[in-house]
């Protein structure tokens, strides 16, 4: 027994929901998988250029994430604006 009227009573196929992967997701995907079977040295080149070091307790760190295309002109850059922050006395 409907509760509505019937125009806005939904009589076709309920909704499925589609759990697989975009078109878009799998298509990065094989791009990644692409680029890693012909530069296979990018993870490796990523992990070197990072560094683990743990957090000050009590103050605010910033976090950089380093790629494996980061020209060593763009760390450079990187350095001396890190540096120039550094260097800026903050008053209390």
């Amino acid at each position: 027994m409907a509760l509505g009227k019937p125009e806005v009573i939904h009589t076709g196929r309920r909704f499925f929901r589609d759990t697989a992967r975009g078109p878009a997701s799998v298509a990065i995907a094989h791009a990644a998988v692409d680029i890693l079977h012909n530069q296979p040295e990018l993870p490796g080149s990523a992990r070197a250029r990072t560094r683990t070091r743990p957090a000050p307790v009590g103050r605010c760190s910033p976090r950089l994430t380093a790629r494996a295309k980061v020209s060593s002109d763009d760390l450079a850059v990187i350095r001396h604006a890190l540096t120039a922050v550094a260097e800026v006395k903050v008053r209390a």
